[in-house]
């Protein structure tokens, strides 16, 4: 069925195919300047933000922005409502030697931020600022806050507003660890771009520490929680081939 934009202020964009995370986002900023807008936020389709949330994303960046004007995007605080149980996804925060986590009170400088939710100051907006597309999805926003952030500007996370949001298709703890469960495609993205951001990007030491924890839960998870686990592996084998010799853009079997 058609959906009714009639009297809403609403525009559909399409390119007739999937053209992955990076390339939308990409399309949805420099859609929003030419709309003359200094902001833009994006969702994924399983982000619920409240009422207030953008407002309070708002009004928390320019006040930041009042103390530091490097700073270019914010983030609301993450979390998964799912199973009757509320389990916060806290902010990345790195440290020389590794990364911390934070969740609390207020607004703070943090080191990353998810796609959904994160509100982004268009004002920095350039061809060498945009999402990376061939990584096509997974890593693309890690990938933009830590060249946004070598470049010298801040990123902020705020615990003044929540957004709910569904990590992953089922997360299962067991004892001290949390796995986590996707389908084989998106394992080969997971494993394809994290090799890669090790081989070819300027990462930190903190960040690669960080990369390498990511590929250790990724097979963790496979082996424990994926549905098709042998398909899985094979995705995951195919993404490190590929991420060793970067061959990115779009899934091919």
């Amino acid at each position: 069925s058609k959906l009714d934009i009639k009297n809403r202020k609403i525009k559909i964009e399409s390119r007739g195919k999937n053209v992955g995370l990076a390339t939308a986002l990409n399309i949805g900023c420099e859609i929003a300047i030419e709309n003359k807008s200094r902001f833009i936020i994006a969702f994924d389709q399983d982000s619920n933000p409240g009422r207030s949330m953008i407002l309070t994303l708002k009004n928390d960046i320019l006040e930041f922005q009042g103390k530091n004007e490097r700073v270019v995007a914010i983030g609301p605080q993450l979390i998964d409502e799912r199973e009757n149980e509320k389990i916060v996804s806290p902010f990345i925060q790195f440290t020389r030697f590794g990364f911390t986590k934070w969740s609390g009170n207020g607004v703070e400088p943090v080191s990353q931020l998810i796609t959904s939710g994160c509100m982004i100051d268009l004002r920095i907006w350039s061809e060498d600022n945009k999402f990376k597309d061939d990584l096509f999805i997974d890593f693309v926003d890690n990938n933009w806050c830590w060249r946004m952030t070598r470049k010298g500007f801040v990123l902020v996370g705020t615990a003044n507003t929540e957004m709910p949001h569904e990590i992953s298709e089922k997360i299962e703890k067991r004892i001290n660890l949390s796995t986590n469960t996707y389908k084989p495609a998106r394992r080969y993205f997971q494993i394809r771009n994290s090799v890669y951001h090790l081989f070819f990007e300027p990462l930190s030491l903190a960040q690669k520490i960080y990369v390498l924890k990511a590929i250790a839960v990724t097979l963790v998870s496979v082996l424990i929680s994926d549905e098709h686990r042998m398909r899985s592996i094979w995705q995951c084998v195919r993404g490190t081939a590929h991420g060793v010799t970067r061959k990115l853009g779009p899934y091919s079997k």
